[in-house]
């Protein structure tokens, strides 16, 4: 199976550039001899004076969007997009430094009752309230990811307030257990640099993390793929690990932690990063992801109905974004999180139940269906 891919929205490990809000990483199944004859087919309908087709160019015309509708309904089915608000992202990565760290012997019972999603969801809830730090908060803890030095986040690992109310904040509680677990997470996170092949430059980047979705997504075809990605450093960093031995440990991991089983793919050839001007088929994967960050930046253009809803289909489940039902503490799941967060603070502080986590979620979740455990 031949694959073309290309990302649009790329900042780097910067995931709060406010000129850009949005990421997405596109995959067609084409080969540029067919990608070719499409996009020939397109310019004769709808000519356009550009040499290499740029759908961050194409999208501000209307000839330029007929021409994008036309290679989108052309390939409709043969692509998978995935995309995500950057913001919420870096959000994500919280959990995953900064919980998953003290837990990294059995962090499993977190991913199924989806408390990452939760921790994640009130981050960026929070970052957006003008009062609170939390702004200044993910800007440090993007700065520590760089540097991998706990000093550049003092706002997550140095909390020194008193608790002065019974039901603090969530964003409070997850600085109140950055804080009391400092040592443990700086100490794993220190190993970042020695365990993946680019050195931890790279951590906070997206695009390994679309190549690795569309990669699985492909797989279950049960085909050899070949790929073609448009040149990109951070793929080139961890394209060593897209094969052997490391990426059987990733697989393992992801496995064990969410439980599915249809992932990995086979390489017919090793994957190539090729000039974007000679391969048309990455033009159009270029196409794909372009015209879906424009799309969620600037809303889906009037008479583009039928494309947006191609696109739609392609979207892969695990593009990020918010789902505000996830904090609305009013509802009973969300409770239960509250709980739990606020139980692994305590304990963080030495002042905890003891109970093993796996029993305070049991013990979380009968105490809201009975509604001895409420909110006011």
């Amino acid at each position: 199976m031949l694959l073309a891919c290309d990302e649009a929205g790329h900042t780097g490990p910067d995931l709060l550039a406010k000129d850009q809000r949005y990421f997405a990483f596109a995959s067609v199944s084409i080969t540029d001899e067919d990608a070719w004859a499409l996009i020939a087919e397109a310019r004769k309908a709808y000519p356009v004076q550009m040499p290499e087709l740029k759908a961050s160019k194409l999208m501000g015309s209307n000839q330029g969007r007929r021409l994008v509708s036309h290679i989108v309904q052309g390939i409709e089915g043969k692509f998978a997009i995935n995309a995500h608000d950057k913001l919420l992202a870096l959000c994500g990565w919280v959990f995953e430094y900064i919980f998953e760290p003290v837990y990294q012997d059995n962090p499993r019972i977190f991913y199924q009752k989806d408390f990452h999603r939760f921790i994640a969801m009130f981050c960026y809830l929070w970052f957006s309230d003008e009062n609170s730090e939390a702004a200044k908060a993910l800007a440090q803890f993007q700065a520590y990811m760089r540097s991998k030095d706990i000093k550049q986040a003092p706002i997550l690992f140095d909390f020194s307030g008193e608790q002065t109310v019974p039901q603090p904040h969530p964003f409070e509680l997850i600085r109140r257990f950055a804080t009391g677990h400092k040592e443990t997470i700086a100490k794993d996170n220190a190993t970042i640099e020695q365990l993946t092949s680019d050195r931890g430059v790279w951590t906070l980047d997206l695009s390994a993390s679309g190549l690795w979705s569309h990669l699985n997504h492909w797989g279950k075809m049960k085909q050899p793929l070949s790929v073609l990605c448009d040149d990109s450093k951070p793929l080139r960093a961890i394209a060593a690990d897209l094969a052997g031995v490391g990426l059987e440990a990733a697989i393992d991991r992801a496995k064990a932690l969410f439980g599915h089983h249809e992932l990995g793919w086979e390489f017919e050839k090793p994957l190539e990063f090729v000039d974007s001007r000679a391969h048309p088929s990455v033009q159009i994967a270029d196409i794909l992801a372009s015209t879906t960050v424009h799309c969620f930046s600037n809303g889906l253009p009037d008479g583009m109905e039928a494309t947006g809803e191609i696109l739609d289909a392609g979207m892969l489940k695990d593009s990020i974004f918010p789902d505000f039902d996830r904090v609305d503490l009013g509802k009973k799941e969300a409770m239960v999180q509250y709980a739990v967060l606020y139980e692994l603070a305590a304990t963080a502080e030495g002042r905890g139940t003891g109970a093993p986590i796996e029993v305070y979620y049991e013990l979380a979740e009968q105490g809201v269906a009975s509604g001895d455990l409420s909110f006011r």
